[in-house]
């Protein structure tokens, strides 16, 4: 009989600076990967370690958490905000000593020398000052942000900031001076940015200063203040200390929820766009109900505004009973028994009747404004709009925005590359219908293919293109998906940029075999060396009613140059 092999790998060791999946509060946590060994006996002895370093340092009132998954665990403990490094010193070395007592291998330092050497970094690290403000500002219900080099109170005008290694004593500051602004939460797997980007428009219509954060860049009113990803803790803290900022639109994503936490303690207004598969196998979430928890760690920034969720997303639907929070379902359909349900008991909601968005709250439906006279809805076609729409007016309800602003917004914001760029960009090329977009998993192409499906057109083109690390099915799965709009000519564009171990021509064989295999002829597919070459092979064909449907990946820039000046 075989030897059972035990295998104790420790994935990741990171501090987690808000509310997270575990935690209410600061602390630190550890991915692990645990096999041919119960693990809840390796929790046990993990915890049995962390509590007793837990108490020689003084910490008694802080806990232990854990969360057992499909492949491993994650385990955490609470720590004060002036010592987040240490906690992860205390965790690691609770589990290199619960490793030992589970393999009977030797340890280099003995329990007493490793809380000694953990003491030492804790005495590094303490900051009582920054302790007390923290304590004063939440007795105050005054907001404030830390990070390791600065501390803040109050947001917008009313930021103060200093480094914190020269923070001001808690009784010389007038706390008075010190308010919060408006802000919401946007999290989901598709739909975050557009949804960011409707409410900002709500924002400013209403007359004031919008800032937003999200994957592609920090915004305050018109003024871009750095591109890149700020979709986690520091974008947020850029933006909620600028000056200008009034109120602030946060897309907080998967991963910094898990990687950090909540970028802040106390928002207005969350929305949950939608769940689908996607980056699964990261952080201990393996399964869709599992990301949906994750992303739901949103909720625990509400205290009085709502947490706006898709009722026509049966993962939401499912975990909408355990979310113990004000809720305002949206829907395509007035019918859906949540919407039914939640409007009969008096909640907030939102939906889609007889061509008009509605919102309803308290027994009384007020008509926003007319789908139609949504440019980003494509006169209806685009249904994932119409949710991004519904999902926006939620929050912008609960953010207490007046009609008028918000119907404004949604009659302006357009799908081009400069309300919404990447998203359902529309370009008019040789009197074709040409639009850009950059889904990259199975959920957003079907959106995408879906709207334009339900578009009339003398030809259809599609371009696709995938990155190297999704899994073979992944890739036949999302041509699948794509193919559903029934172009008539496939591009399929290598991705040099995104090989990630693929050899080169392997993704595009996959993606072209799976076409063949849903019945289109091998002729009608062509390949192409990128994007932009498949952008231009496609433009060079394009006659008066075609439509085409490029999905990038990359070379979104030339493609813009090259739609805008064909």
């Amino acid at each position: 009989m075989a030897k059972t092999i035990i295998k104790l790998i420790l994935d990741d060791s990171r501090r987690l600076t808000g509310k997270s999946l575990l935690l209410d509060d600061a602390g630190a946590i550890i991915d692990a990967f645990v096999s041919g060994i119960d693990k809840q006996l390796v929790v046990d002895q993990w915890m049995s370690f962390a509590k007793r370093m837990l108490v020689e340092l003084g910490w008694q009132s802080e806990k232990t958490y854990y969360r057992i998954f499909e492949d491993g665990i994650s385990i955490a403990i609470s720590a004060p905000m002036d010592a987040l490094y240490t906690a992860c010193e205390i965790n690691e070395a609770a589990w290199e000593f619960a490793c030992a007592e589970l393999t009977g291998k030797q340890r280099e330092e003995d329990l007493t020398q490793a809380v000694v050497r953990i003491r030492e970094c804790r005495d590094k690290e303490v900051n009582p000052t920054l302790l007390e403000l923290i304590n004063q500002a939440k007795q105050r219900n005054i907001p404030w942000l830390s990070d390791d080099d600065m501390f803040s109170l109050g947001h917008g005008a009313s930021a103060s900031v200093w480094p914190v290694t020269a923070l001001p004593e808690p009784d010389t500051l007038n706390w008075k001076q010190y308010k919060s602004v408006p802000i919401a939460l946007v999290t989901g797997t598709n739909g975050k940015s557009t949804s960011v980007r409707v409410l900002s428009q709500m924002i400013q219509q209403s007359g004031k200063c919008c800032g937003v954060t999200s994957t592609d860049f920090i915004r305050v009113g018109d003024n871009i203040i750095d591109y890149g990803d700020y979709s986690g803790p520091g974008g947020a803290r850029t933006l909620l200390r600028h000056p200008d900022t009034d109120a602030a639109i946060l897309e907080v994503a998967r991963g910094g929820i898990l990687r950090r936490g909540l970028p802040v303690d106390y928002v207005d207004a969350a929305l949950i766009t939608n769940i689908a598969e996607d980056h699964l196998g990261q952080y201990g979430i393996n399964t869709v109900a599992a990301l949906a928890k994750a992303k739901a760690v949103v909720a625990k920034a509400l205290v009085a505004g709502h947490l706006v969720l898709n009722a026509d997303d049966e993962h939401l639907v499912n975990l909408g009973p355990d979310l113990p929070v004000n809720k305002c379902w949206f829907s395509l359909n007035k019918d859906n028994p949540v919407i039914q349900t939640h409007i009969s008991n008096g909640g907030a909601a939102c939906f889609l009747h007889n061509g008009q968005l509605v919102y309803s709250n308290d027994h009384e439906e007020t008509e926003i404004i007319a789908v139609k006279d949504i440019p980003m809805t494509l006169n209806g076609a685009a249904r994932h709009n119409i949710h991004n729409a519904l999902g926006g007016i939620g929050v912008a309800k609960s953010l207490g925005l007046d009609n008028k602003s918000i119907a404004t917004a949604l009659k302006q914001f357009s799908s081009n590359v400069d309300d919404n760029p990447g998203r359902g960009n529309q370009f008019e090329v040789k009197n074709a219908k040409v639009i850009m977009d950059f889904a990259h998993n199975v959920h957003s192409m079907d959106a995408m293919a879906i709207t334009l499906a339900n578009m009339s057109a003398k030809r259809k083109f599609l371009m696709l293109s995938m990155a190297g690390d999704r899994s073979d099915q992944q890739i036949e799965e999302a041509t699948y998906s794509a193919l559903a709009m029934k172009p008539d000519i496939l591009v399929v564009a290598e991705l040099k940029v995104y090989l990630r171990g693929r050899q080169p021509g392997e993704v595009p064989r996959l993606i072209a075999d799976a076409a063949m295999a849903k019945g289109l002829p091998k002729e009608n597919i062509i390949f192409v060396d990128s994007p932009f070459e498949g952008a231009k092979n496609i433009v060079e064909q394009l006659q008066a009613s075609d439509l085409a449907l490029l999905l990038a990946l990359s070379d979104r820039d030339m493609i813009i140059d090259l739609l805008k000046n064909a």
